[in-house]
């Protein structure tokens, strides 16, 4: 092209792209951390993982809105903020639209999303704190789905509370390599504060609560997955100012008001709907919770290679609400076994004792010195002759008795040690007090000399003398 001076323009020379080893363009040279890379497209959202191992659409639908809830109420046992409690169910969501809820443990997913969202919130649980909440939340939809008032217990910190707390650190690993460790998350709730600031409608507290209500409420649903947080805040907005008493009216001239920040009609309309049918739709009653989990566990036996491995046998809480102390049955089938032969015959005799000798152990016979209360020093007779020879040798030596010389022998060095710095320590100070009351009958002799010299050169007649003179 030629500019206004008429001279010809070079070419912008650009950079060849790099091919990758296969010969063809890099799909991987950029990467993407926003949060609107979660806004999935209809296709993914109405075909989630789950469905292809066999879980139906509306057992999909309640366990995502029974994770959920099940993170609202931890989060408020935990005293977390709304926001961490947010942050984690839409954690949650994400990642069950990549992976499945068969393949997956639903209830450590969950509490490693609260864990998570702790940290990115800045308010960090410890994760024994989480595993003591969900245990308790458990205890109590089991409560309720037995329709009895059993007193809740304590989870035990045994061998079950160490596989399951490692469950929840491996899950948390887990969601962040799915997620990519893209976990930002962009919440609509200073949105809501600043369109109504906008709308001059910060007055009205009913209004402001009604709209916050139905965001935390909406984070039980998939929406956070479909609209942006601008288009959600102005659907909360939208249904709080139809509902709440007396209604508020909203500019409608010369186009709807939520235009104003890039929200369309159709879109606002979708999100008032689906909130409405979330209030329409019954709770998931801890009967439907336990079958919710037998279902997925069926679904797990028919999967080869995956009761085993995904779940820990020692993470799922048992049937009990509290440990037993009673051994289990393998530990009294191992505890039989060890008194039997390798041929498999009973090594135990018909009187109870056990017949033969187990290879490597010792001899437990009741004439051993092991069993029997004598001290150390007297087992081995060879040992205290020669200690007898040695004491009589030593007291014909020095002369005492044999209780003197036990006494010597049993005083150590350090003892001694100490005891001589004792003895030294009041000789000194006895000879600083025998000083001291010399140094003092010096003094008084010295004191007594001078007085008596002055009372007899008082008393002479030249003394008299210079009196009678001044």
């Amino acid at each position: 092209m030629a500019d206004k001076t008429g001279q010809q323009e070079e070419p912008v020379k650009t950079k060849p792209q790099k091919l990758s080893s296969f010969g063809l363009p890099r799909l991987y040279s950029r990467v993407d951390i926003s949060a609107d890379k979660w806004l999935l497209p209809i296709e993914k959202m109405s075909n989630p993982p789950s469905l292809a191992d066999g879980l139906d659409a509306e057992a999909e639908k309640e366990l995502r809105f029974l994770g959920c809830e099940l993170i609202q109420s931890a989060a408020i046992l935990l005293r977390l903020p709304q926001v961490a409690a947010a942050t984690a169910q839409i954690l949650y969501q994400r990642y069950f639209y990549q992976k499945s809820f068969v393949r997956n443990n639903f209830e450590h997913t969950a509490m490693a999303c609260v864990l998570m969202a702790s940290k990115i919130e800045e308010a960090p649980r410890r994760p024994r704190d989480i595993t003591n909440v969900f245990h308790r939340l458990k205890q109590i939809n089991r409560n309720k789905s037995h329709h009895r008032d059993k007193k809740l217990q304590p989870m035990m910190l045994d061998q079950h509370y160490i596989a399951l707390k490692n469950q929840v650190i491996k899950a948390e690993r887990r969601v962040l390599n799915v997620l990519g460790f893209v976990v930002h998350v962009k919440h609509p709730h200073k949105l809501i504060y600043a369109y109504l600031h906008a709308l001059q409608c910060t007055g009205n507290t009913q209004l402001l609560k009604t709209a916050w209500a139905y965001m935390n409420d909406g984070l039980r649903t998939d929406i956070f997955m479909q609209y942006a947080a601008e288009t959600i805040a102005c659907a909360c907005i939208f249904l709080a100012a139809r509902t709440v008493e007396p209604p508020v009216s909203l500019p409608q001239e010369p186009f709807p008001w939520f235009e104003l920040f890039d929200a369309s009609d159709r879109d606002v309309q979708d999100i008032a709907l689906i909130l409405t049918q979330l209030y329409a739709r019954k709770r998931v009653s801890s009967t439907n919770f336990l079958k919710l989990e037998n279902q997925i566990a069926g679904l797990r036996e028919k999967i080869p290679g995956l009761a085993g491995n995904k779940v820990s046998k020692f993470a799922q809480p048992s049937n009990d609400d509290s440990a037993s102390n009673t051994p289990s049955k393998d530990h009294k089938s191992r505890s039989t076994n060890r008194d039997s032969s390798p041929n498999g015959k009973d090594r135990r005799s018909q009187n109870g004792k056990v017949e033969g000798k187990r290879k490597g152990s010792r001899s437990r016979s009741p004439e051993s010195s092991r069993h029997r209360n004598i001290p150390k020093r007297y087992k081995s007779p060879s040992r205290d002759k020669d200690r007898r020879r040695s004491d009589k040798m030593l007291i014909d030596k020095r002369g005492g008795s044999r209780n003197d010389l036990s006494r010597s022998r049993d005083r150590s060095p350090r003892r001694d040690r100490d005891d001589k710095d004792r003895q030294r320590r009041s000789d000194s100070k006895e000879r600083g007090r025998d000083r001291n009351k010399l140094d003092r009958r010096a003094r008084e002799k010295e004191v007594i000399q001078t007085l008596g010299k002055r009372r007899r050169d008082s008393s002479s007649p030249e003394s008299r003398s210079r009196k009678n003179k001044r």
